[in-house]
């Protein structure tokens, strides 16, 4: 009989393995459409009842430190194969990750994933989550070391709202849990009653389970926030925080200084900043701020003076113009212009020439502007400033990007308009387009470095090193901000933190007009997502650049496009454009409704909340024992023996109130066959009232946490 029900047991505890296991990896396989590996249907099962006959009894605990050392062994021969598999895991999950939290692009892997290629991870997954299972249920009969074995199943699906797993392992994994939580502790006290007790656990789990999927269903489930409120509240956090990358390259908050050698990973996913409307289709570049001082690795607005408005806007002179109107998403310190203005937006003041204060807080505003830039005569001392401050170079930087300049067979002096093309094309060629490139290692010049060393670099890079190597050639320039923007005439056109921009003005002929150097495939000229390795624009190849290089004269405005370029909006995001390259689709079907996904996190919450205070009263209660002493330790029990007594737990013997007694008034310690007597008689009340009912066992375990 004995035997039997060791049987029983053995079964029973690798039927919550399995379920527990298998529901663990199918959660993370389900959310992100993970390839099923196909030998878990037999190692899971094979794994977890051989290691379940070798982990139980006093050899127990060196079958596992044996089987660690298997497992320790077979992870350094196979080190390579497994970093690699989880390489690719982990980019499949940031792929879907990166649609929702721009965050993660900065721990994107940067060489391309494979599903295929993920499913040795998977594999190494079940086989440790087998093991630690195995070993707490068999071995130590806890559930708090099952949880942590379960989480990495878990978790990754609740990161992202669009990521649920499929019911049936959910409910398996929770099932399980719950099942080990309610029998753990009979099963610690191994009194002969383990197989009843995860029998009735069992039944508990399921009856919980049942309960909560009938009061919460699917399909008339109404949440106390509505989904359409949510995801207000989710958007206005997503701008708070999305837009951290941008703010930390420059791109946006018109900051007072730019750090290049902070610069970190460019956001990802599309988040509205603005809605332009303009009177004429084409390029516009609408300017924020603009930087003179410059040191090697940080831009600022160095010395500011105050300019008659006819010297930095010459073109005011002009009565009409087109129109362009600008509506921010949040209120900004500073307005966005474009060039040529013919009026100034309303409500804003200049400060020197490097933007202009949103003094009333205006999210609307209008000016005009004169497409077709004239001739104008610079006023001559605002002429003397610009060229005393904007020549300005450290000499290292100086020395460096001339020695790139003459490396590349550059000329001396740039004599006209074609030789700045020629030269913004020329630094465009030294990188590649990256919204996540490397950071500049400490200590190096960052012009020079990016010059001669980057592989790849955004807006901000190439703007930078293209200033300084037109000031060390003569040419006063400086670096600004703000958003490129293609509109079409007469429409309200949205702008995204995609478009935010870096690029260059040079002094020319009186004015500023803007220079790019940014490579043709960047993400601000389509304002669609980057996929590294691809080209951004969905439009053919053959499309004009914003500013026809090759020879073509400089202008202050960009001709149009031949092809209409529609703005990107939010729900124009797929999966299938993400970083990631891999293996998921769900970010395009129908939204998933995430009541089941509330009513597990419910359940997983009260569960935690339930065990930690039972843990908590536990530890305390361990550590009064510990710190008192024998007399204590006997009034403790006494007192706990009272408290089952009340609850049904039989009657208090005489002899346990006179050693309470001598405890209490003697200055004698008892003996300890005395105190061994008191807390034998302590869990044999608590025993007794454990097996009144199942509810009072609940009552005294969970909620009172007295054993």
């Amino acid at each position: 009989m004995k035997q039997d029900n060791r049987l029983c047991r053995l079964l029973l505890d690798w039927a919550l393995i399995c379920l527990g296991v298998f529901g663990s990896l199918f959660c993370v396989i389900t959310a992100f459409d993970l390839p099923v590996p196909g030998v878990i249907w037999v190692l899971v099962p094979l794994l977890s009842l051989g290691l379940g006959l070798l982990f139980q009894g006093k050899s127990g605990k060196y079958w596992a430190l044996g089987s660690l050392a298997l497992l320790l062994l077979a992870g350094w021969l196979l080190r390579r194969e497994l970093l690699e598999a989880f390489r690719n895991l982990w980019g499949l999950l940031c792929g879907r990750y990166i649609l929702g939290y721009d965050q993660f692009l900065d721990f994107m892997p940067r060489e391309e994933v494979s599903p295929e290629a993920s499913v040795p991870a998977l594999i190494c997954l079940a086989v440790l989550e087998a093991w630690l299972s195995t070993l707490s249920v068999r071995l130590w009969r806890r559930s708090f070391p099952v949880a942590l074995a379960l989480l990495p199943g878990i978790v990754p699906c609740f990161i992202l709202t669009d990521t649920p797993p499929a019911l049936l392992p959910l409910m398996a994994a929770a099932f399980s849990l719950l099942t080990q939580a309610f029998s753990q502790s009979v099963r610690r006290r191994a009194m002969g009653e383990e197989n009843r007790a995860i029998l009735l656990a069992a039944l508990l789990s399921a009856g919980i389970l049942a309960v909560l999927l009938a009061i919460f269903p699917e399909k008339n489930y109404e949440p106390p926030i509505s989904w359409d409120e949510l995801n207000r509240e989710m958007e206005r956090f997503g701008r708070e925080q999305g837009n951290r990358g941008n703010l930390l390259a420059g791109l946006g908050g018109s900051p007072d200084e730019v750090d290049l050698s902070a610069l970190g990973a460019l956001p990802n996913r599309p988040i509205p900043a603005l809605y332009v409307t303009s009177s004429r289709e084409g390029y516009v570049y609408l300017r924020n701020s603009s930087y003179t001082a410059f040191d090697g690795t940080n831009w600022t607005r160095g010395e500011l003076e105050d300019w008659d408005q006819s010297a930095l806007f010459p073109y005011l002179s002009l009565s009409d113009g087109e129109s362009l109107t600008v509506e921010t998403v949040e209120q900004e310190s500073k307005l966005y212009t474009t060039y040529q203005l013919t009026t100034l937006p309303g409500g804003g003041r200049v400060v020197s020439d490097a933007y202009v204060e949103n003094l009333d807080g205006r999210q609307r505003y209008t000016m005009r502007w004169q497409p077709e830039p004239g001739s104008v005569s610079p006023d001559p001392a605002y002429d003397q400033w610009v060229r005393a401050h904007c020549l300005e170079l450290p000499e290292q930087t100086r020395q460096g990007v001339l020695a790139w300049w003459e490396a590349q067979g550059g000329g001396a002096l740039i004599q006209d308009e074609a030789h700045l093309q020629a030269l913004a094309e020329l630094v465009s060629q030294t990188a590649v387009y990256s919204r996540n490139p490397l950071r500049m290692p400490a200590g190096a010049d960052f012009c020079t470095w990016f010059l001669n060393e980057a592989q790849e670099g955004y807006c901000v890079h190439f703007a930078s090193s293209c200033t300084a190597l037109l000031r060390a050639l003569g040419v006063p320039a400086r670096y600004v901000t703000g958003y490129v923007i293609y509109l079409s005439a007469d429409t309200r056109c949205e702008v995204t933190n995609l478009q935010a921009h870096a690029w260059v003005e040079v002094w020319l002929g009186g004015h500023w007009v803007q220079l790019e150097p940014t490579p043709e495939d960047a993400t601000e000229f389509s304002g669609t997502l980057y996929t590294p390795g691809t080209r951004p624009v969905s439009e053919p190849e053959t499309t004009a650049l914003p500013t026809e290089r090759g020879g073509e004269p400089l202008t202050d405005t960009l001709p149009p496009w031949t092809e209409t370029r529609s703005q990107s909006t939010r729900d124009s995001v797929s999966p299938s454009t993400a970083p990631s390259g891999g293996g998921s689709g769900s970010g395009s079907a129908a939204p998933r409704n995430l009541t089941l996904l509330w009513c597990f996190l419910g359940a997983a919450g009260l569960l935690a909340l339930i065990l930690g205070h039972r843990a908590l009263a536990l530890g305390l209660w361990e550590r009064r024992l510990a710190r008192t002493d024998v007399n204590g330790k006997a009034r403790l029990y006494y007192r706990r023996i009272q408290r089952f007594h009340a609850m049904g737990g039989g009657e208090i013997p005489p002899e346990a109130e006179r050693l309470a007694k001598r405890a209490g008034f003697s200055q004698h310690e008892l003996e300890a066959e005395e105190l061994r007597f008191l807390r034998q008689l302590c869990d044999q009340q608590g025993f007794r009232v454990c097996n009144t009912s199942i509810w009072k066992k609940l009552y005294v375990k969970y909620i009172l946490a007295l054993i």
